[in-house]
Parts: structure tokens; C-alpha cells; sequence
């Protein structure tokens, strides 16, 4: 190339010039300035390569302190696209360019790119900003972080995945000043979430301060398993691998095999080389690969991985080593042959064994009944030079399917295919095991004056039959050993005439190998055909296809060997069903279908040796069901029980009652007691003199205890009109009819009389008599209360036992008897009478209200008296009362008792007696009360001796 200019008429040329265009090109400048990190840390100025080129480019970079000043420096032409500069540039202002030219020096420099402000560059660097790893594997990240133009210290950065997990502060290394490190140890494999094929890590500031920029972690499960596998005829290997369904796979990545083949065998430890070659795979439908080698060397080692290939890197699983020879799948074996042996009954399986095998195998047999849904039964047999093997089988007459497969017996390769299937033929494996069981029918045929007899048996199972009957045999016997046999080739009955006495039958099974050597034999006797064995027969319906027969025995022992149940429907003329049954049963249960409503006849036949006997026959279902008769002894049982719960229910309640009188009768309402009415209950020494309790008398020595004392002695007379009979001691406690009505409430009627008498008046009485006898009615029926008769005027003209019907009759209610009181007998006081009738003493010690009035008239005459006890300051009369006039005989006791509370006009005995025994001390805050007595003999009461308890 050159130049020419004409001055005038004469050209001028320039010297020649040779150009290339491809020495003169101006590039575009650089794009995409940014900062990245090393993995030391150290910050470099990275930017793009402009369109590309056929020739490399090198790079100047310069650097302009102030931003808008024209003065630039020259740093450094750089060969590469990056350009490593000082940390201390990295936050501050200056401003970065770069450019570049072909590196020979050809060409033009091209305009600078943009000015990239380093104050304002990247607040946070990763290195490496993307990482591609396998799941297990350990990876580290580094970061650099600036907050507001200012590095922050790595001892304030946290460290946080998919900003949802906080990565902990053991994970953390301090690199340098300004750099904070990460190591994630045994990664998982990435699950895609959406367009997200990666995991995120944050570098953020301990304030939870995060910037948006963020490094991606990749990881892919490459745990990948291969298994080959070399057909019987040993011409090739297929090789198939999966990944996991849910195996990440990126935009942009690829699988594929890569093999490498050793001259002999695998080493010890494979590992991958560079000399490997990739195998073509072709996806199959399970989503697995499936690759071929052929042909193949049978003794080299194959070393094959699978290769992960991404823009990122490249990840490979861990290689396995495989040699044809041993991945060998032989061929199934063949002729397989089954049959079930006969006189023995054992399965027996023979087979031939597949070519391009050694003759050490081992062999596996399934075999299964050729049904459906049937599961298959395993055997496993070791190398047998016959080819062949027998099982036992629980099954002999049916139909069985049979498959062999077979591998090397080291183990080493795989199981085969399984054969083609062979069945086995059902035949005769024995003779039956035993005849069929039959009954008889028998009908009568009165034209030929002969009975005919019908035998039916049911047909032989399998199991006994073994395994099938060709034909049957009957064979009789009659008296004089004559005999003969017939042949019944179809059917299931057969008939003949019975004219004989005797006629006994036996059934034999026949099949192809022989005759059943086990039968049943029927003797028809008319002789035994009248005996009755049988008492009653009962049938029971269950259920529409349940019937219950039940029977009873006569008491006559008969060698029974079994008996047969026969049933028909009436209604229909349907053929005779029967059943045997064992003789040491009395119920059986018939399993059939029933129409209830409709009639049906049941037969008991008992069988003997010699024949059989008279039926018992019923044709109508028993009512109430079975139900009664099985709970007959419950039903005996039961009231019993029931009676017996019922009388014990009634013990616990009288039990309970008694209780609570003995327990509780001591505590009454204290609002409607007079004698409670200054008590303080809040005290708790109140409850302790309360609820005192004191041992019972057992002699007739004075009982009472130191701390109880009888303060009055009340007596009670009873006119001589009255009769003896009617006589009840019981002393009033309450002088006046005001306490009696404020008392009223708490008492309890446990009389049957229950009116008294108060009066101030003093009853006379004619004449004086002495004291006749005092003694104590006991609980023994020997005590008795007597009077000697002193006059023809005195009440008691007889003897009177404690259980006398007024004295028990009066008592039986109350918590204390009449037979533990005391009674003192002694005169009467004279002309005392009452005028007015109050309320008896109740068990509790208190009374009630009244409305008899006047219950006595005048009387001079002297009667028969009783003592009581009550405290001497809460009454001055004494009153009693007899049952059946509701009189009560009232005595005052202030001309009775002196200061100490013994009887003034009492005979010397008597005085003498309460002197040394009843002696006044302190008393107790309760109403006395009888107590119980021993009992004693004859000879204390004639010894008049007395005791009287509280």
C-alpha cells in the first residue's frame, strides 16, 4: 500500500507500506469491573474480556487519586483479567480504569472503560463466590465485609445459611485483620427449591446487619452405585446405574460413564484414570442408565465411575472394579421334571443343568399348590451330581407347580432366571387308608313281607382316599360264615333285601394301587333292633343353621359304640341325612340349613357290637332353648345365691343399726336435749367425760367405777289392780312437764306405752310389809324375778322369768334389756297418787309428751315397787309405768333420800346394802343408764344378792 500525489502533471508516491488489518485493531475497552478475593484474602481488580478476539490482549490499569481530577497514575499493564491491588486501596476513593490492545503491541490501545469507584465497590466479597462440591465433603468460604465504606472486623461477622440458619461460632476462623473464615463439615446434598438449585451463605454483622450479596454452595449427592452383570453365555456385560430421584442436576450439567480396563483383575485400591473412556448409556423406563460392553474380556478389571460435568467444575463418584468372570448370571436350568413318588408320598424335582457352568452350583426349588393366591414354599440344595432332590410335602392329592434356578456355590455372581414351571399329576399315591364311613336305612316292603335295607356312605377326602377311589366294595357275612362281596363303581348307595336274623356289612375303598385296609363294619340284628338305650332326645335350634340334639341315657349299661343322628325336613321330601358321633357325648351340634318354621324329625340310633338299637325320636324343637337345660344347675344355684346375698345384705343392715345405737345413742341433738342446754361442746374435756365408755360387770360385785356415782334413788310403786305382767321399770327423768316437753324431741320411742305421771302429791298406802327379795335379771333364761307371797294382798302372786312377754316385749327395741337392769323390791309409800300422766323413758334416757291424764286412782293398798337411778338434782320423782294400763306409779324421793342419797324408810337389808355400795361422788355429765349384767346361777339370787350399773 502507498500513497500517490500529483504536484502538477507530476505524481508523487509515498514509500510502499505493508498493513494487516488484524495488526491495527482498536478492541473495545474492558467491561464489568469488579473487586474479587483470593483465597488468602487478598483483594484484586477483575473486569470482562470485550468481544472476543482472535489474539489475547493485554491490559493497563491506572488509578486516579482524587475522583474528577485529571491526574491519573499508571499502575501496571497486567497479562490476565485481573489485577491484584493493596488492601488499603480497598476502602478508599480512588477511581479504576482499565484498557487494552493486542499483547505483541500491534494495534491500538482502546478507550477506557468506566471508572470504578473503589469507595463504592462491593460492601461484601466471597471467595469462592460459587463453590460445586459432593455431599460428605468439607468446603470453607472466606468474607470481607464493609459497613457504611468502613471494614468491619471478622471478630464481629456471623455467619448464617439461606438466612434461615445460624452457622455456630466453632465453625468461625479469623484469617487476617480483615477477613472471616467458614468451614462447613459433611455437607448434604442440595434439595431444589423452585428456580433455586443451590444453598445461600450470608457474611453478615453481629447485629444481624446482612448485605444482599450472598455465595452460592452447590452440592450434589454423587454416591452413585454400578453393578454389572454378564449373561450365561459369556459374550457380554451390562453395566446400570441410577442417580437419586432427587439428585441435583443443574442447567447446564451432565452424567455420564467413564470406564477404564486393566489387563488383568482390578487393583487393590481403583482409583480414576486419565486414560478412561466415556460409555455411551441409554435411560431406561425406571429411570435408571444401562450401558453394554462387548465384547468383553473375562478376566480383565473394569474400572468404571460416573462424571458430574458443570460450568462450575467437575465431580466424580468413587469407582468400582469389576471383572466379568465374576458378575456371571448363568442360564436357568432345564427339563425340570415333578412328580409325587407313590407308597412314599415325597415330591420329587429333577432338572438339568445350564451350559457355561462349572458343575459347582447350588440350586433353589419353589413349589406351590396350583391355585392362586397360593405363596410359594422354598428349598434350597446344595450341588448334587444326580441334578435332582426330593421334598416333603403336607399335601399328596393335588396338583403342585415347580421352578428351579441355580448360582455359583462361592456365592459369586447372581441367581438365575427361574425355569420354565413343570406340574405334577395327581395320582394314587396308596391304597386307602381306611373304607368309607355308611349307615342303613331301612324300609319295609310288605308285599314281599321282607325288609330292604339301603346303604349310604359319604365319600372318601383325599387325605384318606390317597387320592382317589376307583371303586367300592361290600362285603356281607351272615350267620354260618357265608358271605359274598359286591361292586358298586359309581354312586355313594346301594340296596339288597335283609331276610336274616343277623346280617353284618363291611365297605372297602379301592383305588389303582390296592385296597383300603382300615373299614367300618354294620351289624343289622333284629334281636338288638328292640333294645331301648336311649331315654329322652331333645333338639334345640340355634340358629337357622344350628341345631342343637341333646340326649339322656337309661340307666341299664349298654357297650355303646357310637351313635348315629338321622334328620329330615317333614315338610319336603328331601332324602335322609345322618352323622356319627363318638358314645361318650350326650349333645351334638348339626351344622345344616334349618327352615324353623317348618317341622322336622330328629333320630337317635345307638350302636352296639352286636347291632342296632331302638331309635329315640323326636319331630319338634323343645322350647326355651338349650339355654335351660345347660343352665339347669345354674338356675338351682342362683336362688341360693341370690337368698343368700339377700340375708346378708339384711345381717349388715341390723349390724349397721346396732352400731348405731351402741356408738351413737350416747350423743343426741344437743339443741333439743334440756340437759345439754348448758354444755359447752366447744370444750374438748366436754367430749372426753361424754363419750366414756366403762367396762361391763362380771360378777355381782358393785361395778361402778370411781368416777360414777348414782346421786338419786327413784321408786316407782304400782297399784294392785294392775297385773304383775304389766309392770315395766323404767324411771322418769324430768320432774316437771316443762323439761319433759323441751325433751321431747331428742328421745326415741322404742315403747309401745308412752304416758307417765307427775304430781307433788304423796300416794298412801295401807299398812307396811317388809322387804320380799331383790336380785338382778340376768341374760340367762335360769334367772328369774320371784316373789314370796307375804299376804293375800300382795301384787305378785306368782314367778316371772326375765323373758316374760311384758318384760321383753317393753325392751326388745332399746339398746339396753330389762334382763341388765336392776329391780329392788320393797314397800310402798304411803298416799301418794299421781295426777297427771307424762311420757315413758326412751333407750336414750328421755321422754316424750303425753296425753293420758289421771292414769291412776286412789289406792291404799300396798304393791310391789321398783328402783331406778337418776341424778338427784334434775328430779325428785321417781315414775314408772305398766304396759298394759299406761299407770304410771310415782314415788317421791325426798322423803326417800337423805343428803348422801341413800333411802330413808327402807328396810335395814336395804339400806344397808346401798350404804356399802352405792356412795355418792362426782357426777357425770350424762343420764345414767342400764347396763348389761352376767348372768349367774340360782344361787345368787338366792343369796338376794344386787348390782346396779350405770
Amino acid at each position: 500500500m502507498w500513497l500517490k500525489v500529483l504536484a502538477g502533471v507530476t505524481p508523487l508516491w509515498s514509500p510502499l507500506m505493508s498493513v494487516k488489518p488484524v495488526d491495527i485493531v482498536k478492541p473495545e475497552p474492558p467491561l464489568n469491573l469488579h473487586l474479587e478475593m483470593t483465597e488468602r484474602g487478598q483483594v484484586k481488580m477483575c473486569w470482562s474480556e470485550p468481544a472476543l478476539l482472535p489474539y489475547p490482549l493485554q491490559y493497563q490499569v491506572r488509578i486516579s487519586a482524587k475522583p474528577g481530577h485529571s491526574t491519573w497514575q499508571m499502575v501496571q499493564v497486567a497479562l490476565e483479567a485481573s489485577l491484584a491491588i493493596d488492601n488499603t486501596l480497598f476502602d478508599s476513593s480512588y477511581l479504576v480504569q482499565v484498557r487494552c490492545r493486542n499483547h505483541q503491541g500491534l494495534g491500538f490501545w482502546s478507550d477506557w472503560s468506566t471508572p470504578y469507584d473503589l469507595s463504592l465497590g462491593a460492601e461484601v466479597l466471597y471467595f469462592p463466590p460459587q463453590i460445586l462440591t459432593s455431599a460428605g465433603s468439607n468446603v470453607s468460604f472466606h468474607c470481607i465485609y464493609k459497613n457504611k465504606s468502613k471494614i468491619v472486623e471478622p471478630q464481629e461477622v456471623v455467619w448464617w445459611l439461606n438466612l434461615a440458619e445460624e452457622i455456630p461460632a466453632s465453625l468461625y476462623t479469623l484469617v487476617s485483620d480483615r477477613v472471616s473464615k467458614v468451614t462447613l463439615f459433611n455437607l448434604k446434598a442440595t434439595k431444589p427449591r423452585g428456580s433455586f438449585f443451590y444453598d445461600t451463605l450470608y457474611c453478615c454483622h453481629q447485629s444481624r446487619e446482612c448485605h444482599p450479596r450472598y455465595a452460592e454452595l452447590y452440592v450434589v449427592d454423587m454416591n452413585i452405585n454400578i453393578t454389572c452383570e454378564t449373561d450365561g453365555y459369556l459374550t457380554k456385560m451390562t453395566c446400570s446405574w441410577s442417580a437419586d430421584p432427587n439428585m441435583l442436576l443443574l442447567p447446564g450439567s451432565s452424567l455420564q460413564l467413564r470406564y477404564y480396563r486393566s489387563q488383568i483383575y482390578c487393583s487393590e485400591f481403583p482409583s480414576p484414570s486419565p486414560e478412561s473412556e466415556v460409555k455411551e448409556c441409554h435411560l431406561q423406563k425406571n429411570h435408571s442408565y444401562e450401558c453394554t460392553f462387548q465384547p468383553i474380556f473375562l478376566l480383565s478389571g473394569y474400572t468404571l465411575w460416573i462424571e458430574f460435568k458443570h460450568f462450575l467444575g467437575t465431580l466424580e463418584s468413587s469407582p468400582a472394579c469389576v471383572i466379568p468372570a465374576d458378575v456371571v448370571k448363568p442360564l436357568p436350568p432345564s427339563n425340570i421334571r415333578a412328580e409325587l413318588t407313590r407308597n412314599v408320598g415325597l415330591l420329587n424335582v429333577s432338572w438339568t443343568n445350564p451350559v457355561f457352568t462349572n458343575s459347582d452350583l447350588k440350586f433353589q426349588i419353589r413349589y406351590a399348590v396350583n391355585r392362586e393366591e397360593i405363596p410359594w414354599e422354598l428349598c434350597e440344595v446344595s450341588s448334587t451330581p444326580s441334578s435332582s432332590t426330593v421334598i416333603e410335602v403336607e399335601q399328596l392329592c393335588v396338583e403342585y407347580v415347580v421352578q428351579v434356578r441355580c448360582r455359583e456355590l462361592d456365592g459369586s455372581g447372581y441367581w438365575s432366571d427361574w425355569s420354565r414351571p413343570a406340574q405334577t399329576l395327581v395320582q394314587d399315591i396308596r391304597a386307602p387308608l381306611q373304607g368309607p364311613e355308611f349307615w342303613r336305612i331301612i324300609t319295609e316292603d310288605p308285599a314281599r313281607r321282607q325288609k330292604n335295607v339301603t346303604l349310604v356312605w359319604k365319600p372318601l377326602m383325599k387325605n384318606h382316599s390317597l387320592c382317589s377311589v376307583s371303586r367300592y366294595i361290600i362285603k356281607h357275612q351272615t350267620p354260618g360264615n357265608t358271605s359274598w362281596v359286591e361292586y358298586v363303581d359309581h354312586g355313594t348307595t346301594w340296596s339288597f333285601p335283609w331276610t336274616e336274623h343277623t346280617h353284618t356289612i363291611t365297605v372297602l375303598a379301592m383305588n389303582s394301587v390296592g385296597v383300603s385296609s382300615v373299614n367300618f363294619n354294620l351289624t343289622l340284628s333284629q334281636q338288638m333292633s328292640t333294645v331301648d338305650a336311649v331315654r329322652s332326645l331333645s333338639a334345640y335350634p340355634v340358629n337357622s343353621t344350628c341345631v342343637i340334639v341333646v340326649w339322656t341315657l337309661s340307666p341299664q349299661i349298654y357297650m355303646i359304640t357310637s351313635f348315629v343322628i338321622e334328620w329330615k325336613n317333614l315338610n319336603k321330601e328331601e332324602e335322609t341325612k345322618w352323622v356319627r358321633v363318638p358314645p361318650n357325648t350326650s349333645k351334638y351340634y348339626i351344622y345344616d340349613y334349618f327352615i324353623l318354621i317348618e317341622k322336622y324329625q330328629f333320630s337317635l340310633y345307638p350302636v352296639f357290637a352286636g347291632g342296632v338299637g331302638r331309635a329315640r325320636a323326636t319331630d319338634q324343637f323343645s322350647k326355651g332353648g338349650f339355654e335351660n337345660e345347660k343352665n339347669g344347675s345354674l338356675s338351682v344355684v342362683l336362688p341360693i345365691v341370690i337368698s343368700t346375698s339377700v340375708l346378708l345384705l339384711g345381717v349388715l343392715l341390723v349390724s349397721h343399726q346396732r352400731m348405731k345405737k351402741l356408738l351413737w345413742e350416747d350423743v343426741p341433738n344437743p339443741k333439743n336435749c334440756s340437759w345439754a342446754q348448758e354444755v359447752n361442746f366447744q370444750q374438748p374435756e366436754t367430749f372426753e367425760h361424754l363419750f366414756t365408755k366403762h367396762p361391763e360387770a362380771t360378777s355381782f360385785e358393785p361395778l361402778l367405777d370411781a368416777e360414777i356415782v348414782l346421786e338419786d334413788i327413784s321408786v316407782t310403786k304400782a297399784s294392785e289392780k294392775e297385773d304383775t305382767q304389766d309392770f315395766l321399770g323404767i324411771a322418769s327423768t324430768f320432774p316437771n312437764p316443762q323439761d319433759s316437753e323441751r325433751d321431747s324431741a331428742c328421745s326415741s320411742s322404742h315403747f309401745n306405752s308412752s304416758s307417765s305421771s307427775q304430781s307433788s302429791q304423796e300416794v298412801q298406802g295401807s299398812g307396811g310389809i317388809d322387804l320380799k327379795y331383790t336380785t338382778v335379771v340376768g341374760n340367762s333364761r335360769s334367772d328369774g324375778l320371784c316373789e314370796w307371797k307375804m299376804n293375800p294382798r300382795s301384787c305378785f302372786d306368782r314367778c316371772f322369768l326375765a323373758e316374760d312377754s311384758t318384760v321383753s316385749g317393753a325392751f326388745s327395741s332399746s339398746t339396753w334389756e330389762v334382763g341388765s337392769g336392776v329391780f329392788l323390791v320393797f314397800p310402798g309409800s304411803p298416799g301418794r297418787q299421781p295426777s297427771k300422766t307424762l311420757s315413758l323413758i326412751s333407750s336414750e334416757g328421755f321422754s316424750e309428751p303425753s296425753d293420758h291424764d289421771d292414769a291412776f286412782t286412789d289406792s291404799l293398798e300396798r304393791s310391789l315397787c321398783y328402783l331406778g337411778i337418776t341424778p338427784l338434782e334434775k328430779r325428785e320423782n321417781a315414775i314408772f309405768l305398766t304396759e298394759s294400763s299406761e299407770m304410771l306409779c310415782q314415788f317421791h324421793t325426798r322423803n326417800l333420800l337423805t343428803d348422801t342419797g341413800v333411802l330413808q324408810h327402807t328396810p335395814t337389808d336395804v339400806h344397808g346394802f346401798i350404804q356399802s355400795s352405792l356412795k355418792p361422788k362426782a357426777m357425770v355429765p350424762y343420764v345414767p343408764q342400764f347396763g348389761m349384767a352376767a348372768a349367774k346361777g340360782k344361787e345368787a339370787t338366792e343369796k338376794n344378792s344386787a348390782v346396779i350399773t350405770p
